[in-house]
């Protein structure tokens, strides 16, 4: 099964220092039916304005993914030094028994990153926090692991039975990924036109892929986008 979601489906929430989409049940939004895909339970397309923060808040049993697309953002807690990720930096937040932090954007152009979830294999754990610069994205045709929990090499590690990669392809390219047993696939398509199996995908769509042994990623236009692997839990 191949269930495309328009992009005009996502969320939209918006306040003073913030604009995002939320493709998934997340703080005051919910829908019973979109709390989550597997083992990802939320996935959020953000954008905070400059010289703003966000409100102090907690994250907690729970992997947290932050990939910085433009910008700068900070964040800041009651025990650690201050962190400041750059474009193509990408960060993995192991909340475990609890954290809070304040994420701000002290430049003065916007900061666009895509924050994720991922329910980690065992809860209870003491919190941690790893970040890597990857830079641009990697060469088209290639699906590049920034976070896993999957031994992928040069990826953060990531407390959960999971892969995340960005990629992207050329007009006219394909690219064919195979899946395993009792996984899901998510994928967000942030710029260009895919057709996957088939199914057309414009930009802001998602693509939510379940029971394929695998699927064949085709590119209608120049196209980047962020795929996640991650288990059934049903």
């Amino acid at each position: 099964m191949i269930q495309r979601i328009a992009a005009q489906r996502r969320h939209l929430s918006t306040s003073s220092s913030s604009q995002s989409f939320l493709l998934f049940s997340y703080g005051d939004f919910f829908q019973p039916d979109n709390v989550r895909w597997g083992g990802l339970r939320f996935f959020n397309d953000d954008l905070m304005y400059p010289g703003r923060s966000l409100p102090l808040h907690a994250h907690d049993e729970m992997e947290v993914v932050t990939i910085v697309v433009a910008g700068e953002l900070r964040q800041r807690d009651g025990t650690r030094s201050v962190v400041r990720l750059h474009a193509g930096d990408v960060q993995v937040l192991s909340a475990g028994t609890g954290v809070r932090h304040v994420e701000m954007n002290e430049s003065s152009i916007p900061t666009h990153f895509y924050q994720l979830g991922v329910f980690p294999r065992q809860t209870g754990t003491v919190p941690s926090c790893f970040q890597t610069p990857f830079g641009a994205l990697p060469q088209p045709g290639i699906l590049l692991p920034v976070a896993s929990g999957q031994g992928k090499g040069g990826a953060v590690p990531l407390h959960a039975d999971a892969t995340v990669y960005i990629g992207s392809l050329d007009p006219y390219r394909m690219l064919d990924y195979p899946t395993g047993a009792n996984r899901r696939v998510f994928l967000y398509l942030t710029r260009g036109m895919l057709a996957i199996n088939g199914i057309t995908f414009e930009a802001g769509d998602q693509a939510r892929i379940d029971e394929e042994s695998g699927f064949m990623i085709g590119s209608i236009d120049r196209s980047e986008y962020i795929l996640v692997d991650i288990p059934a839990l049903t």
